[in-house]
């Protein structure tokens, strides 16, 4: 989910360009369903609805409980109003939605619809009453929003989720942007390449988080529909258990008083650090963070594909410092360390279109295209 989007000066308030319902009913298509907003309790009938649907819908990856428990405690997710459910008479869950607002939309107000009905209650209208609730929801996120930028409804499938796709495209969504899936064998050796002059590979660790915060939002910015992390959303994600920091790596250089990392310079995101100044302690005092390469291991899913394997999460390198081979260098790294520590494959998803190149980068280092995804959005 990458990219700059720009938008139209002639645009008027986000609000102003859409119609939202004032209050909103859940759904009600079901027999013998009973549909309420999701609280945390909720939360592993979620993950079993998530498993079932993710048998038929995406096979080859789960979706965590952890993950799950930090969407709930987002800053910017309310399920009293996000989300829906329908139980049966057992209590089972047999459909779920949300429509999630941004935390920090800087080119575009992203609002993501995700949705599941389990397999075998598919066919009822279940879905298309699912997908209209989160629409009006959608709206409501927009027509609270003074921004003039672009309002995105979206979502996403894998490839062969026909079904979903099919939903999606007749209620108006376009298929903006592909997704593929690679994977490589580690049994392959991985040639060590050279570090740039003047920079230096550490491992990941929260001395470094607010600089790797500040370096992914800048590595990213020119991306497909990327918005800045923000630092509760780079925190949660540091603390799902699938987190290894210590497989991950990142690339770091001496830091000039006037470098971007001051907040307000270009490339800054508004963090409230001091130029040069540690995290936590541990850090050096003047190193900024140029590149990274960020690991995850979900051993949960390591049945699913038949083999352990390692999840390259990102890589990316700050603009001003490409050009200099760096995240050729710190792939290479983490492939040897997701090697060293006895796994048989790397996993990692690229935009088919990433300006940057990094399909190209992933193909030359032995990685081959395996699944693919698609993002469907509705533009206002």
């Amino acid at each position: 989910m990458s990219g700059t989007t720009q938008h139209a000066p002639e645009l008027r308030p986000l609000r102003d360009r859409v119609t939202a319902p004032s209050s909103l009913a859940l759904p009600s298509a079901g027999e013998g369903l009973t549909w309420r907003p999701a609280t945390p309790a909720d939360i592993g009938l979620i993950v079993d609805l998530k498993r079932a649907a993710g048998e038929v819908d995406h096979p080859r990856w789960l979706v965590t409980r952890d993950e799950l428990e930090e969407e709930f405690k987002g800053e910017s997710f309310d399920p009293e109003h996000d989300t829906a459910i329908a139980l049966d008479a057992a209590g089972r869950a047999v459909a779920y939605g949300s429509a999630a607002a941004p935390s920090s939309p800087e080119t575009i107000v992203w609002v993501s619809l995700d949705g599941e009905v389990v397999p075998d209650r598919r066919g009822e209208g279940i879905g298309s009453a699912l997908l209209a609730w989160q629409e009006a929801r959608g709206l409501q996120h927009f027509a609270a929003c003074d921004s003039v930028l672009p309002g995105w409804l979206a979502s996403g499938a894998n490839d062969n989720d026909a079904a979903t796709i099919r939903l999606l495209e007749a209620h108006g969504y376009d298929r903006a942007r592909w997704w593929l899936e690679l994977e490589r064998d580690l049994a392959e050796p991985v040639a060590e390449v050279p570090t740039a002059p003047g920079v230096r590979l550490v491992p990941y660790g929260p001395q470094w988080q607010e600089r790797s915060r500040d370096a992914y939002n800048d590595a990213f910015r020119d991306h497909w529909g990327s918005q800045p992390a923000t630092a509760a959303e780079w925190a949660a994600s540091d603390r799902l258990e699938a987190s290894r920091p210590d497989l991950s790596v990142l690339a770091v250089t001496s830091a000039a008083p006037d470098t971007p990392d001051t907040p307000g310079a270009p490339g800054a995101t508004g963090a409230p650090d001091t130029p040069g100044a540690p995290d936590v302690a541990g850090a050096p005092d003047a190193e900024r963070v140029v590149g990274f390469c960020f690991v995850d291991v979900a051993k949960d899913e390591w049945p699913l594909r038949g083999f352990p394997f390692g999840y390259v999460t990102a890589v990316g390198v700050r603009r001003d410092a490409r050009g200099q081979g760096l995240a050729r260098t710190l792939l290479a790294h983490a492939l040897r360390s997701l090697r060293a520590e006895g796994l048989d494959k790397a996993v990692l998803d690229v935009d088919a279109e990433n300006p940057s190149g990094a399909l190209g980068l992933y193909q030359s280092l032995g990685f081959t295209v395996g699944d693919r995804a698609v993002s469907l959005v509705k533009r206002f």
